[in-house]
């Protein structure tokens, strides 16, 4: 397992600055790097005002140790999928994918990748609901396993958690009988998670609007997976996460942009790297504090817009030694 404790985390129209102060949380979009520490992120895009939120697009990223073989995907992320594209490493798509597409008597669709393919880098799959990217990990990792665990650290940012879980071999023949959970320890019950697409022994899955208290004072979390015959998996694996706090927004003064970590030690680092965006001013761009001092609630920065009413903000995140 990769012990890398680097996050990167670039999160692009992430949530909302509005009126009255509240945990900000809302739909993400994560640039993710070979080692970065949230393995899939997932953006929802209404392309039209007013638009129907059963015909939302979808857009979303996954990570798997191989893209070779059947990789079975959850259509409420792509509907019937219509074209696939493979990448090789310089980002270039190759031109004629060998790739086939089949629906799953439970109504997934099952995407099969040639073994010509095994230079590919990336495979998106589109239909009508969205995209879903499938990005290859690059980090060494056991083909077998004996306890469920996780393909790398898993961090939950702005209350979501989307990341690939490898489990005990089990032959796959109706993807859509998994179900994954996470215990809220504080209130003793499991939060259903969705899973987006599964390759071999290796389960990507998401979750939204989960509260700090999915982890514990060890900085653990405990997840359940329910597979088609019954039968539970059960780990408790390393987990951390972090919430972004602003206040009301008031054109032209300043707003203290503060967070809120739980899962690491007082004396761990995080760097705060703010991407401004058009009207907006935030000061310092870039600063670094210890879990202790953020949720004591120091200022991370200020910002200043011009623009009224609802908008993005954007961030980078890293742990650092």
């Amino acid at each position: 397992m990769n012990n890398n404790n680097k996050l990167k985390v670039i999160v692009v129209s992430l949530f909302f600055i509005s009126c009255a102060f509240f945990l900000v949380s809302g739909l993400l979009t994560q640039m993710l790097p070979s080692h970065a520490l949230a393995q899939s992120s997932e953006q929802q895009i209404t392309e039209e005002k007013g638009k129907n939120p059963s015909e939302t697009v979808t857009y979303t990223q996954v990570e798997f140790s191989s893209l070779i073989g059947d990789i079975f995907v959850n259509p409420r992320y792509t509907g019937r999928i219509t074209t696939v594209r493979t990448f090789l490493k310089d980002g270039s798509p190759r031109d004629n994918p060998v790739v086939d597409v089949r629906e799953t008597k439970d109504g997934w669709e099952k995407v099969v990748v040639s073994e010509s393919e095994s230079d590919a880098m990336e495979l998106i799959a589109t239909g009508k609901k969205g995209s879903l990217k499938i990005t290859l990990y690059k980090e060494q990792t056991s083909s077998e396993v004996d306890k469920l665990q996780s393909l790398n650290q898993i961090v939950i940012s702005f209350r979501h958690l989307s990341t690939t879980l490898i489990t005990p071999g089990k032959e796959i023949s109706n993807p859509a009988g998994f179900e994954m959970g996470i215990l809220d320890f504080k209130d003793d019950k499991f939060i259903n998670g969705e899973i987006i697409a599964i390759k071999n022994n290796q389960v990507a899955v998401n979750f939204h609007d989960l509260p700090p208290t999915v982890v514990n004072k060890d900085g653990m979390i405990r997840v359940s997976l329910k597979t088609p015959d019954g039968s539970f998996l059960g780990a408790d694996l390393k987990a951390w996460g972090y919430n972004i706090l602003v206040g009301e927004i008031d054109v032209g003064k300043p707003l203290p942009i503060k967070a809120e970590v739980f899962g690491l030690p007082e004396d761990a680092k995080l760097k705060f790297t703010f991407v401004p965006l058009p009207e907006q001013d935030i000061t310092p761009n870039t600063k670094t504090l210890t879990v202790k001092d953020i949720n004591k609630g120091t200022p991370i920065a200020k910002i200043v817009t011009s623009i009224p009413g609802d908008q993005p903000l954007s961030v980078l995140v890293e742990k650092v030694d």
